[in-house]
């Protein structure tokens, strides 16, 4: 039987509203886009270096070339979104484009902050210009990438925290920005918005890794001591009670009073994950990103967040400086907390708001 003849039933039938049939959409073997995904970026790499090694080094030339390639990049991510082979042509495009752009930056420019200060206004062009999820996420990531370094070239070593007062910043960014996701309920695959989201979570996952290489590092500990440890262990508190208030704002979104029994066990909870950060830092990060996750139906976030939550905690577990005692008696209260957590939502169902006006209009 032919598709439109089974369309025909089907609407004979009275299970189809639409009378014409959707159009259907083939895609190629799988095999055949891996081919095709190969072969055009292998293709921009080696025409990025024959511009580079071969060509007239000309800042001019090389300049108007990258324009014409992100210019073509954008017309094809705008005119054809839903074309494989234009895609990743696009793609190929706009990897050309902005490799020659960071050739001219690293030939011409020799202050290093200048570069930067390039490099996060071309990452923020790509990522307003190109209609790409993919395209967005790489340079949403790579602004935050250049925030960090811009960040560490002004404050240096001798003020490290900074860089828990910019973990903390993402997390709340985090917070705002998929509560505005999950608000509008568009998940569409090109939205700008969600491309930030992932891209703050890559970067709190990258943060995680890189904080505890620090926090193994004698010199670095020494100057924690130094300045003060009470300061980075409120700022770890502070990152962490962005749990709590997803907690909140989730709960009020499912109609639960934040004065009942369920919510005040499930905001304890998250204000107890948050408290032992100054322990075990992410801990209430990772967490924020698995629950997000969840609650946004999102898989990709939601394996981020238990990645990122089994790196913690492997982490703490194998961190030298803190003797086996103590942090299994951290272990153990972060686990009791989770299973209560388990234990409060199967014993107490919540009261969602509309029963709640059924009650009173009976």
């Amino acid at each position: 039987m032919k598709p439109q003849e089974l369309w025909n039933k089907l609407h004979a039938a009275g299970l189809t509203r639409q009378e014409a049939m959707p159009a259907i959409v083939l895609r190629a073997p799988w095999y055949m886009e891996a081919i095709l995904f190969l072969g055009l970026w292998t293709g921009a790499v080696l025409v990025v270096c024959a511009f580079v090694f071969f060509l007239p080094k000309e800042s001019s030339v090389m300049l108007f070339l990258s324009g014409v390639a992100l210019a073509l990049a954008c017309w094809l991510f705008r005119s054809c979104p839903e074309n494989f082979f234009l895609g990743q042509f696009a793609h190929a495009a706009s990897l050309c484009g902005a490799g020659l752009i960071l050739f001219v930056i690293f030939q011409e420019v020799t202050g290093h902050e200048t570069q930067l200060r390039l490099q996060l206004a071309l990452a923020l062009l790509v990522f307003c210009a190109m209609n790409n999820f993919v395209q967005r996420l790489v340079a949403a990531s790579a602004a935050l990438s250049v925030i960090a370094m811009l960040c560490r070239y002004y404050w240096g070593d001798a003020r490290f925290l900074w860089m828990e007062w910019l973990y903390a910043g993402c997390a709340f960014a985090f917070v705002l920005v998929w509560q505005r996701e999950m608000k509008t309920l568009r998940y569409r695959r090109n939205q700008i918005w969600r491309g930030v989201g992932y891209a703050l979570a890559l970067f709190l996952l990258a943060a995680m890794n890189f904080s505890f290489l620090l926090s193994q590092d004698s010199m670095w500990i020494a100057k924690a001591t130094q300045e003060s440890a009470r300061v980075l262990s409120a700022l770890r508190v502070l990152s962490g009670m962005t749990l709590l208030w997803l907690a909140v704002w989730l709960l009020r979104r499912e109609g639960v009073a934040c004065s009942s029994r369920l919510a005040l066990i499930l905001m304890s909870a998250a204000l107890g994950v948050a408290l032992l950060g100054m322990e075990m830092p992410f801990a209430a990060v990772a967490l924020l990103i698995l629950v997000t996750g969840f609650a946004a139906s999102a898989p990709v976030l939601l394996g981020i967040g238990a990645l990122m939550l089994l790196n913690v905690f492997a982490q703490y577990y194998y961190w030298l400086e803190v003797n086996l005692l103590r942090k299994s008696i951290y272990l153990l209260l972060t686990g009791g907390i989770l299973l209560l957590c388990r234990l409060a939502l199967l014993k107490i169902p919540p009261r969602r708001a509309e029963e709640k006006e059924e009650g009173e209009h009976e």
